[in-house]
């Protein structure tokens, strides 16, 4: 069975998203809508035809166009950010699909969605066409968006062939006549037709992967550090999981729920996540919150074996965890080892409040936590006798994910620079 189904992979980044910021969630589907019902009346009418992987993928971009806005703190209006100040989130969201996502070779159609039309001779793409239809995509939906005042309602017959493509603009026109493509968006049909063209391309289980771990990067967004402990739970989760020998799926399950279990950290203020001291009572409970947050968004969308594995991290083996206080009787392996995982990269990571912590203090409460009967004493046992390996082997891993993090904004400096010259 597979962990998510292609038709819900949509339905958990409009979820996840969502909860940064749903103004760009919405924002984002509206315009990758847009763009798939051009495509569609290419297809049906004209020499240019798509895939079903391109359709998906271009629908995606569009969907995802202004991932780099999430980036931005208290957006109260995403059309300010569509008319002015254009090249610092098309850069970062350009690089962030470009290293972390499963569409990177596509991620320059992102990149060139806010260059005016007749600077086009500027750059060469072999996306140029998707890059028209997208830019003309995300102006409708700013369009209705804003008022007449600040666009003007003769835009489009001003800037025709000068801030967009009217080759765009005409394809756009008949594809609105033939499917209503303004009324569906009134109507919240436009979603329906989303879930559909999803529904129909069956994914690869790495398409897929792609996406998850995707998500889990979104989480840089408000903490850098969240990111990288997510990482090393996966990393010791899986290592954990071989040495109590559980089977394939489990092993599966496990990755998929290590994966996903800080999911809900991104609804959690940045004050709270990025602490450099000790959380009040009320800051812990905000903070204990992404447990519920995490199992919101995912239940109903991922298998139920992965759900209950990323929301039972924080459950003890003696009832007093949380966000339901299970027991030793209520919790699989796969559960106990994931709390185990946990533990083991809080304290072995260096975050805003703390160094990491060393070898023998780190076995030292973890033998302490297995002795009050806390976590799985087996499980700890494992860690104890294999402890050097499994941090030896994640310190490789790691320096490749900082290694992704320094390149990123190594080429978005660089980038910002180079763009100067499209102001």
């Amino acid at each position: 069975m597979s962990v998510i189904s292609s038709k819900d992979v949509n339905e958990i980044i409009r979820k996840t998203l969502g909860i940064i910021n749903n103004k760009i969630m919405h924002h984002g589907e509206i315009t990758g809508y847009i763009l798939y019902k051009m495509m569609e009346y290419e297809n049906a009418y004209t020499d240019q035809h798509y895939t079903e992987q391109e359709l998906v993928d271009y629908t995606m971009l569009g969907i995802l166009h202004d991932i780099g806005l999430y980036k931005e703190d208290n957006i109260k209006n995403v059309s300010d950010f569509e008319t002015k100040n254009l090249w610092p989130h098309s850069i970062y969201g350009f690089l962030f699909l470009k290293y972390l996502s499963p569409m990177g070779d596509k991620a320059e159609i992102v990149l060139y969605h806010h260059l005016d039309y007749n600077r086009h001779s500027m750059i060469q793409s072999r996306y140029m066409h998707i890059i028209d239809m997208l830019s003309l995509a995300d102006k409708m939906d700013t369009f209705l968006n804003l008022k007449e005042e600040k666009l003007g309602q003769d835009y489009f017959n001003k800037y025709r062939d000068i801030k967009f493509s009217g080759a765009a603009m005409d394809l756009f026109q008949k594809a609105e006549k033939r499917y209503g493509i303004t009324e569906n968006l009134v109507n919240g049909k436009y979603r329906e037709e989303l879930d559909v063209l999803l529904a129909k391309r069956a994914f690869s289980e790495q398409y897929k992967r792609g996406f998850l771990e995707m998500l889990v990067y979104t989480i840089d967004f408000r903490s850098e550090h969240t990111v990288i402990h997510t990482l090393a739970t996966v990393h010791f989760a899986e290592q954990l999981g071989r040495l109590s020998r559980v089977s394939g799926k489990d092993l599966r399950d496990l990755h998929y729920g290590a994966l996903l279990h800080d999911l809900g950290k991104i609804a959690i203020p940045l004050h709270i996540l990025e602490s450099t001291g000790r959380l009040s009572d009320e800051e812990m409970k905000v903070m204990k919150a992404h447990v519920r947050i995490t199992e919101m968004i995912l239940e109903g969308v991922v298998d139920d074996a992965v759900l209950q594995i990323a929301v039972r991290h924080h459950e003890k083996l003696d009832g007093t965890g949380y966000h339901k206080g299970l027991n030793a009787a209520d919790l699989t392996l796969p559960q106990q080892i994931i709390a185990v995982a946990d533990i083991l990269s809080a304290l072995y990571g260096k975050r805003s409040y703390k160094e990491a912590f060393s070898k023998e203090k780190i076995l030292d409460i973890m033998n302490s936590d297995a002795d009050r009967g806390k976590i799985n004493r087996n499980v700890v046992t494992s860690l104890e006798r294999n402890y050097d390996n499994i941090i030896k082997e994640f310190e490789k891993e790691k320096e490749s994910t900082i290694g992704l993090y320094l390149k990123i904004k190594e080429q978005y400096a660089i980038m910002i620079e180079r763009f100067k010259r499209f102001d």
